[in-house]
């Protein structure tokens, strides 16, 4: 399921300038990377029922994870950008979706209206508190979750694009596999933020140099 609490927060209006950002650097590229964006998340895709699930996961994955042509994500052209396009509490907003965790994490405690949960990550053992509005799933107590979340500008947390529950057997067998597969994400993820973005205004485009040793 997908958490719409992103649509009644600050971040909201962030989000709409990035892609407005993007759309006028590269015109019609959301639509390219809706093809792209299917075609690599055939499992997420399974659990995306309306097509206001699919946009949030969409753009979820479209600001932090899919490379343009510069070979750097909108979140990170967004935080690079020379003129002061962002005010400095977008500015801060941008630096919190760059520092994503997308982990595997077990339910602890939901608050009694559902809109609390307290989440423990099985990689890092590190707890969170993630406050949410309108979350429509149902999910329990004990529960194993595979989502992102991202801190907000009061300090607390909050769930971004799909929350993808499971319910299995063999939970720690399950648990080693997806753990294993985080490790290697997180490491791909470390490695492609590395390097310096150059941007060329004349050209109406960036390049990403990598860094010296």
């Amino acid at each position: 399921m997908i958490n719409k609490s992103i649509n009644k927060t600050p971040e909201a209006e962030m989000i709409s300038k990035v892609r407005g950002m993007m759309d006028y650097m590269y015109p019609k590229i959301e639509e390219k990377a809706r093809e792209i964006f299917v075609h690599e998340n055939e499992e997420a895709m399974k659990i995306i029922k309306r097509k206001i699930d699919f946009r949030l996961a969409f753009h979820a994955w479209f600001l932090l994870k899919f490379e343009f042509p510069s070979e750097a994500t909108a979140m990170e052209m967004a935080d690079s950008f020379p003129m002061k396009f962002f005010n400095n509490n977008e500015k801060r907003m941008i630096k919190n979706f760059l520092n994503y965790k997308e982990s595997l994490f077990e339910i602890l405690k939901i608050s009694k209206d559902m809109k609390n949960y307290k989440i423990k990550d099985l990689l890092d053992k590190r707890t969170y508190l993630i406050k949410t509005f309108d979350l429509p799933a149902k999910f329990s107590k004990g529960q194993l979750i595979k989502t992102m979340i991202i801190k907000n500008m009061e300090g607390n947390y909050f769930f971004y694009g799909a929350v993808q529950s499971f319910n299995i057997k063999n939970k720690t067998e399950f648990i080693n596999e997806m753990l294993r597969e985080i490790k290697l994400e997180n490491i791909i993820k470390k490695k492609k933020k590395e390097g310096v973005i150059e941007w060329k205004f004349n050209k109406e485009q960036t390049s990403k140099k990598e860094t010296s040793q």
